[in-house]
């Protein structure tokens, strides 16, 4: 017998809830303590925190991305009345709480991520592919990257959300409405960060595919150009369109990175499970010439081997393609079971061993506190420093803090800063954690800031504190937190031990 209607929505709503379930636990499970908080991370909410204090999107005169990310932040900070809301004190404790809404936030990004993944998947491969696809990108080592507050992750929902209404254009009566939503939502996408051009060809291929009717492409189209163009259109009306065009050059080719090879062994060494799933998706896509497959995965490939400048987070976007490659592969494989009872028990077992290895392995990671020390060191900071006059040196990770929350003065937005202008107090204080010591071969300046300046106080984990071997492997990539020292160039102030 047949399942019966009800029984189906049933098993469908059964196989939604589960990946969802379980990506809310692997995204909003202590988010503050895993990861470490990450220099970009103290840049975005440094630039949100300007949006809600001045009202203005652009900081400053740097253009290296357009602005509506630190919109889409700010916006979610004004909500919930950040940060008088929280009555942050100086202790750690509360000072993490300055992180715990943004974090949440990511999460919460994250989590909608898996529902468009299942309905894209569904639209376009069927249910099996959708639950399996939505089932790996909900637990596997690799969602860790979701839990940070970086661009990559809040243009995602987007960029999704652009490619399942491009999907669901295709057989509605309001196709014209649903096309143009597509393209907002793209265009805000690329308005957030502009690597995510890269999906243009996939979903006009997708809206064209359908009905070949130029018209489609047009009204797709439209919103696509014109929503960016607000960034460069702001730079003109600013004065500052020369700034702007210099900053967008130097952001895609003025870098060096590790490339392709050296972000593929990092990549490796976090999720090599899903990377060895995802490779032989993508073989199987290649030989079925699934052109959907292959729009999504090579435009971005190919503008990271063009542009100077990759890192392993800017791996993001193409997760949910790696998820569904895994999971046509998945199904293949089971499609060459006879019988349709086996290969029914062949897929559950197979989502039973990705749910248990995720659960377990992603588990391990998400229950670690490695961001502690940052929070220690900067209550030291605010406890001992806060009027001492000094000017401040530090990551963004804690400089915003500072000054836009506890009011501190002379602190520089980033520690960088001293290799463009001096520094105008006679005293320094430097909190320099381990991105701080990274960046000392950049210039002079900041080894002199360095060596002119003794340790007061350090702060971190225990020696053996970030063991290296699978399912470990991710700490690698966790490490501004792991020692940190405040350093004053003047002797041992009255009072600290």
């Amino acid at each position: 017998m047949g399942r019966t209607p009800s029984r189906r929505r049933r098993v469908s709503l059964v196989l939604l809830m589960a990946p969802l379930v379980l990506s809310a636990y692997t995204h909003l499970w202590n988010p503050v303590g895993f990861p470490d908080v990450f220099f970009d991370e103290g840049i975005y909410m440094r630039r949100a925190v300007h949006v809600l204090d001045t009202g203005n999107p652009q900081e400053a005169y740097f253009y290296d991305h357009p602005f509506f990310g630190q919109l889409v932040l700010s916006g979610v900070l004004w909500i919930t009345g950040y940060p008088a809301s929280l009555d942050a004190s100086t202790d750690p404790a509360s000072l993490e709480s300055l992180y715990m809404v943004p974090r949440v936030f990511m999460g919460l990004l994250a989590v909608l991520d898996t529902f468009l993944i299942y309905r894209i998947s569904e639209k376009r491969f069927g249910q099996r592919t959708a639950f399996l696809a939505a089932l790996l990108f909900a637990v596997m080592p690799m969602s860790w990257l979701f839990r940070r507050i970086l661009l990559d992750s809040i243009f995602l929902p987007f960029a999704l959300s652009s490619i399942l209404l491009a999907l669901y254009a295709q057989d509605s009566d309001r196709r014209g409405a649903l096309l143009v939503s597509s393209g907002a939502c793209l265009g805000l996408a690329i308005f957030t960060k502009v690597p995510a051009f890269t999906l243009i060809p996939l979903v006009l291929f997708v809206v064209y595919s359908s009905g070949r009717r130029a018209r489609d492409a047009v009204l797709w189209v439209a919103p696509v150009l014109l929503i960016p163009l607000a960034w460069p259109a702001y730079a003109a009306w600013a004065g500052q369109f020369d700034l702007w065009a210099g900053d967008v050059l130097w952001q895609a080719a003025g870098r060096e990175s590790v490339g392709l090879v050296g972000l593929a062994a990092y990549l490796f060494e976090i999720d090599p499970v899903l990377l060895l799933l995802g490779a032989g998706g993508f073989v199987f896509a290649a030989v079925r010439r699934n052109i959907f497959v292959l729009l999504w995965f090579a435009p971005m490939l190919l503008f990271f081997a063009m542009v100077g400048y990759v890192q392993y987070f800017h791996w993001i976007p193409l997760i949910p393609v790696i998820c569904i490659a895994a999971a046509l592969a998945i199904g293949r494989c089971a499609d060459r079971i006879a019988g349709s009872t086996v290969r029914n028990y062949a897929v559950a077992g197979a989502a039973c061993a990705i749910a248990a290895f995720g659960v377990v392995v992603t588990g391990t990671l998400i229950a670690s506190d490695v961001s502690s020390p940052q929070f220690e060191s900067l209550s030291f900071v605010l406890e001992n420093f806060s009027d001492s006059g000094a000017t401040v040196l530090a990551s963004p990770v804690y400089s915003w803090v500072l000054y836009y929350v506890y009011d501190v003065e002379n602190v520089l937005p980033d520690y960088s800063l001293i290799l463009f202008e001096p520094v105008k107090t006679e005293d320094i204080l430097l909190v320099a954690d381990q991105h701080f010591k990274l960046d000392m071969p950049r210039g002079q300046e900041l080894s002199d800031a360095y060596d002119d300046t003794v340790t007061i106080r350090e702060f971190g984990h225990a020696e053996g504190a970030y063991p290296s071997a699978h399912p470990y492997a991710s700490y690698k990539f966790t490490e501004e937190g792991k020692l940190i020292q405040v350093r004053a160039s003047w002797a041992q102030p009255d009072g600290i031990p």
